[in-house]
């Protein structure tokens, strides 16, 4: 698939998930009240973003509207590419290194290594590349539980109806009063 179509696909997805959301707000601000077509335009799909957030890292965030949040998405992935291409580089250059000088050619170190020491090098180079994998995974991943929980959190009331005090509690231990914190949660 060339570079041309992936854009032209993405081109599609984001039109939808931005054209395709407001014509159904359209039609449902003719039939429900302005009360319940505000309510609408704050509460997210969770799965949408979820399928959206796998399918293109990113997309997610841009159906939740924290664009925000990209250019700190992919300046890690570029940066975690960056590294798994110079470890893998590194790697590759201390594994020809050991075979040609087990084969008694000259390496690419021009002998400053011992054999045991590009083993050891080589293995150093390969972990760190394999643990880069793995964290781009996890990071992967983290978007993907990122857009969810930002999709079902949307519609959280964080209004001032709601007010939470410490206040100080008195219990009875036995015999013994003993005096404690207690936490109230209020809803107006």
């Amino acid at each position: 698939m060339t570079i041309r179509k992936i854009l032209v696909l993405f081109g599609l997805v984001l039109s939808q998930m931005v054209f395709g959301q407001t014509d159904s707000l359209i039609v449902k601000s003719r039939v429900d009240s302005t009360t319940a077509v505000q309510a609408l335009k704050k509460k997210r799909d969770p799965r949408r973003a979820t399928m959206l957030a796998a399918v293109f890292p990113g997309a997610g965030q841009i159906y939740n509207r924290k664009y925000w949040k990209l250019p700190i998405l992919y300046g890690g992935a570029f940066t975690l590419g960056y590294f798994i291409r110079f470890n893998n580089e590194q790697y590759v250059l201390s594994r020809d290194s050991y075979i040609n000088v087990k084969a008694g050619l000259p390496d690419h170190y021009k002998g400053t290594y011992s054999q045991e020491q590009l083993v050891q090098l080589r293995e150093y180079w390969r972990r760190n590349r394999d643990l880069l994998i793995i964290i781009s995974g996890f990071t992967y991943l983290l978007n993907i539980a990122d857009a969810a929980v930002d999709a079902h959190l949307s519609s959280f009331d964080v209004s001032d109806d709601l007010s939470m005090k410490y206040q100080p509690v008195f219990y009875m231990a036995g015999n013994q009063p003993v005096i404690g914190l207690g936490l109230a949660l209020q809803f107006h």
